[in-house]
């Protein structure tokens, strides 16, 4: 399958803003220098977003118009974010390769990390079996996410509403819930964790 990127320079100059300030409230311990993140917006109706190992990250126009504010926008990017902080892709890739998958992860690798000029993403099948995070993974994913959120002035709140957005707008299969178990459970967690975070005011953005 290949996947178009968008080429509207507003929408994708947004979501990089977006992204960007995510990125600079990531916790000190979670940075890693030779990450590069860069974001695209993919033409594609599904309410998805995907990060792979590196700071790729690939957002669907479906996501954006899903959702009702920024917040909900940066809180579906913030979990993904810190999937790539928190090196999930790399643990799932080394578990691909007792499975003969390396072949298929290299492709991917030639493909997607070409950099900001890649036009089109292949062999998704094998990036779906990356992207497929354990219930743990996901648990710090969302704590980490919630915490990136609430430094980069957003309110963790929304990416538990995000959840709910979704539901709303049936746009659960194939999409980011259906990727990520336990809706109902994380959106309780999630404003669990927004009770205990500040957020911080000055990064607010008007």
């Amino acid at each position: 399958s290949q996947f178009p990127l968008l080429r509207d320079e507003t929408v994708r100059s947004y979501v990089e803003n977006v992204g960007r300030r995510l990125v600079a409230a990531i916790p000190s311990e979670f940075q890693h220098s030779d990450f590069q993140y860069y974001f695209k917006v993919v033409i594609a109706r599904d309410i998805n977003a995907f990060a792979l190992p590196g700071g790729a990250m690939y957002v669907n126009r479906g996501m954006i118009e899903a959702a009702r504010t920024e917040g909900e926008m940066a809180g579906v990017m913030a979990h993904e974010i810190s999937h790539v902080a928190l090196r999930h892709g790399t643990a799932q890739a080394s578990k691909g390769q007792k499975y003969g998958l390396l072949a298929g992860i290299a492709g991917i690798a030639g493909t997607i990390f070409g950099g900001p000029g890649v036009g089109q993403l292949a062999q998704a099948p094998f990036a779906v079996y990356m992207l497929k995070f354990s219930r743990e993974y996901e648990t710090e994913a969302d704590v980490l996410g919630a915490q990136i959120m609430a430094r980069a002035g957003y309110d963790p709140r929304d990416l538990a509403q995000m959840f709910r957005t979704i539901e709303q707008q049936g746009g659960g299969g194939g999409g980011f819930l259906s990727d990520h178990p336990s809706p109902s459970d994380r959106y309780a967690r999630i404003n669990r964790e927004a009770q205990m975070l500040r957020v911080n005011a000055g990064n607010r953005g008007d």
